[in-house]
């Protein structure tokens, strides 16, 4: 999870982080924090690609430059799925936060309670990042979250898992494998007999590839090219149904 906090006083910054961070160790979820004293500042990490994957961003609305409100505005010109959360000390902006689908205020001075109670209301974000899966490498127990995974390589007995962080070795057969990912969730795509790969790591298809996020090409088998082609369009059909995404490609 990649947490923002955009608040110009120290004091509910560091208060707010430190709510944020205790609730995500009660659910035993990895967390990433980052502060702002400004939204300016925010917004051209995020323009310039130096901040990416944000699930939750706090937002205070009375900031010296762009305000709060008028942040979440350019936000949602690009994005429409991170959540928006305002820090305020006044509720008078609340129409506004229906204009940019925000999902709380939350009234300064917060406390515990309510920032709780406002972060599991996103428990259907945080749920998909707590699945993940326990592998022997290199003779240690490792814990590999499936978000991170991007594909899997296979050499008869030995397995290659390649993360968004780094890449696993663990002796197992691909069907095994693949049959434990498959029980927690949908986004796993067999393409060949060597290779599994994470449907939301996927970039483009080309004729016989998948090109996934890092630029690895996927093969994909001949035999069931058009079968397994139309698996993962009706995936994203099933994104852009629950507005997941904003459409099929």
């Amino acid at each position: 999870m990649k947490i923002v906090i955009c608040e110009d006083c120290s004091l509910h910054a560091n208060t707010l982080r430190c709510f944020v961070d205790k609730y995500f160790k009660e659910i035993n979820c990895p967390v990433e924090i980052a502060v702002y004293k400004t939204a300016d500042g925010f917004l051209k990490d995020l323009s310039a690609r130096k901040i990416e994957d944000v699930q939750v961003a706090f937002l205070d609305i009375y900031m010296p430059g762009t305000n709060g409100v008028d942040a979440a505005k350019k936000i949602r010109q690009s994005n429409k799925d991170m959540v928006i959360v305002f820090a305020t000390s006044s509720t008078a902006h609340g129409l506004d936060g229906y204009e940019v689908d925000a999902l709380q205020y939350l009234v300064k001075p917060v406390d515990y309670a309510k920032v709780k109670a406002t972060l599991k209301k996103c428990a259907a974000i945080f749920a998909d990042h707590l699945k993940f899966i326990e592998v022997l490498s290199d003779r240690l127990s490792v814990r590999i979250y499936l978000k991170e995974i991007i594909y899997v390589e296979s050499f008869d007995k030995t397995l290659f898992i390649h993360t968004t962080k780094e890449t696993f070795k663990t002796f197992m057969r691909l069907p095994e494998l693949e049959k434990r990912l498959a029980q927690q969730g949908g986004t796993f795509l067999r393409t060949h007999r060597s290779y599994l790969l994470n449907m939301n790591h996927i970039k483009r298809i080309d004729q016989n590839d998948f090109i996934m996020q890092n630029n690895k090409a996927i093969p994909i088998r001949k035999a069931d090219k058009l079968a397994i082609k139309q698996v993962y369009r009706d995936y994203l059909f099933s994104l852009a149904w629950s507005g997941e995404v904003g459409g099929v490609t």
